[in-house]
């Protein structure tokens, strides 16, 4: 098989070692982050918040930020104030394109929640396949969440969708913290993990946690009337000791996600269900879009592949100005969104514009 395309850097590091006359030098994990500071959590238990050194911004960054939730890093603490003066190397990280450059949502977690809405707002297949793919990229293993499962009558276009994941060999689940559907399978499998939940605002990676963990009662907010869309409860990446034990990252809600540091030769290899068949192709440069037998392509017409997964590759693989991929009628999710770079947040609001069958748009009377 090619080369999977996998992030050969460490991330970004700062000054090594305190220097003479420096104050000693502490491990920690980011568990918040905001533009200049940081929270840290020390092997110890406690937690302090941090400057983040001046030497760690540099214009030749391919990253946003010098430092993202979830990096393990060193701090300095002298004349009673702390800052952090080093980023450990990640051994991976979720990100997206902003700008050019990688916005880090989080690094070195042990699995990435996916997480989609069975109603209100609507499911969008093609985001969560992106977050998926991104996942992939970053060596985190993807589990999907489809929450709200309560809201919806008819839940077959739904079950098939989530039957497609499982038979890739993901943990695909339907919850609901109204019934308490699928928590219980969800919490064993946070136990002991570091996991990130990733998705648009208002479809419940907060209220999942609370279900998950009652102890916590993170702040939540109802969807927007007038709009129908997630308000932004959650502005930051932040982590949640749970009481069984690892960490829960609850991330800002996302209306658009560019995939960061793709080499579109090796986007195919992320498609789980895509790539068994990417080294029949007849050239070695396929891109299995327009180019003769193809092997991913031929899969896909005689039913060894999911066709509407296929969509979600060639939505990635041509971008926000490529050509309309057919049969798709949702809308392009990758809209630059300005409220995302506001303040301390990494996220935004959603544009809930697909939804699978069966998926009401309103609920509520």
């Amino acid at each position: 098989m090619r080369g999977r395309g996998r992030p050969g850097r460490e991330g970004p590091r700062g000054r090594k070692g305190g220097g003479a006359g420096r104050g000693a030098l502490r491990e920690g994990l980011t568990t918040a982050l905001s533009v200049r500071h940081a929270v840290v959590h020390f092997p110890d238990g406690s937690s302090e918040r941090c400057d983040l050194a001046p030497s760690l911004f540099r214009e030749e960054s391919e990253f946003t930020r010098p430092v993202a939730a979830g990096d393990r890093v060193r701090v300095e603490t002298e004349r009673g104030r702390s800052r952090i003066v080093e980023v450990l190397p990640r051994r991976g990280w979720l990100s997206r394109l902003r700008g050019g450059k990688e916005q880090v949502i989080v690094a070195n977690v042990d699995q990435v929640l996916v997480v989609g809405s069975a109603a209100w707002p609507r499911f969008r297949p093609r985001l969560s396949d992106r977050l998926i793919v991104a996942a992939e990229r970053a060596r985190f293993e993807p589990v999907v969440v489809i929450n709200k499962i309560d809201l919806v009558e008819d839940r077959a276009a739904l079950e098939e969708r989530l039957a497609v994941y499982r038979g890739m060999g993901y943990l695909a689940l339907a919850t609901s913290t109204t019934t308490g559907e699928g928590v219980d399978v969800l919490r064993e499998r946070l136990r002991g993990r570091i996991t990130a939940a990733a998705g648009p605002s208002g479809v419940g990676k907060s209220s999942l946690l609370n279900a998950i963990d009652p102890t916590l009662q993170v702040k939540t907010a109802p969807i927007s009337d007038r709009w129908g869309k997630g308000v932004h409860t959650t502005v930051k990446s932040t982590f949640h000791p749970l009481a069984g034990g690892g960490w829960y990252v609850d991330t800002p809600g996302m209306r658009s996600f560019a995939v960061a540091g793709l080499d579109p030769a090796d986007l195919a290899v992320f498609f789980r269900d895509l790539a068994p068949f990417v080294d029949a192709c007849r050239f070695n440069s396929c891109t299995h879009d327009h180019e003769p037998e193809c092997a991913v392509k031929t899969a896909v017409v005689q039913g060894k592949a999911s066709l509407d997964r296929y969509r979600s590759y060639l939505r990635i693989l041509r971008g926000d100005k490529g050509a309309p991929v057919d049969g798709d009628d949702e809308e392009d999710e990758d809209l630059d969104d300005e409220a995302e770079d506001s303040g301390a947040g990494d996220g935004g609001g959603e544009d809930d514009r697909a939804s699978p069958s069966g998926a009401p748009s309103d609920p509520r009377p």
